[in-house]
């Protein structure tokens, strides 16, 4: 795949005072800014995090202050198979696996989506479930590289979710290949 770089002005980097100049990289492939009050997860935290459904998260962020958090997976495919992947119907897949594993939790579908990722077009959905008494919204989105399939998940309170949402949309804005 043809790597493509993208220049920002400062005055785009930087939305209310929210993001940093600071680049994160994850898999040696995408690079993307890190906002203040974020901090990036040790891999003790993201081993804390994986409940060994699916593949463990490789890399992640989060505001503690905020409640909200950012985890990243990858998974490289054979190339007849990856070239042959329809994000849509990954998501869609991917969705029916998250609602069976988040049922005992009130799982709620909420909607199906499309997005840009820096340069990049990405597929989604969102839905919400229940935590220890508190309803978390999760936007979880697939980003194709070639062969490998990048999984960003971005959760936060449901109170929250509109700012959130905007939040991680800013973020995701900001991928660019390494």
């Amino acid at each position: 795949m043809r790597r493509r770089s993208k220049t920002w002005k400062e005055s785009e980097l930087c939305w209310e005072g929210n993001i940093s100049m600071e680049r994160q990289t994850i898999n040696e492939t995408f690079t993307l800014q890190i906002p203040d009050g974020f901090e990036v997860l040790t891999e003790e935290d993201l081993r804390k995090m994986y409940r060994k459904v699916g593949d463990p998260f490789k890399w992640g962020m989060r505001d503690l202050e905020k409640h909200v958090i950012m985890t990243v997976l990858w998974k490289q495919y054979p190339a007849l198979l990856s070239w042959t992947l329809d994000l849509k119907a990954v998501v869609k897949k991917n969705e029916q696996l998250t609602g069976k594993a988040h049922a005992a939790h009130g799982y709620r579908f909420l909607e199906f989506f499309s997005m840009q990722a820096g340069d990049e077009h990405a597929e989604g959905y969102r839905f919400s479930y229940d935590k220890e008494g508190v309803t978390q919204v999760c936007s979880n989105f697939l980003v194709r590289d070639g062969r490998t399939l990048y999984a960003f998940m971005c959760v936060g309170r449901e109170e929250n979710a509109d700012a959130d949402r905007e939040t991680f949309r800013r973020i995701m804005e900001t991928l660019e290949y390494a």
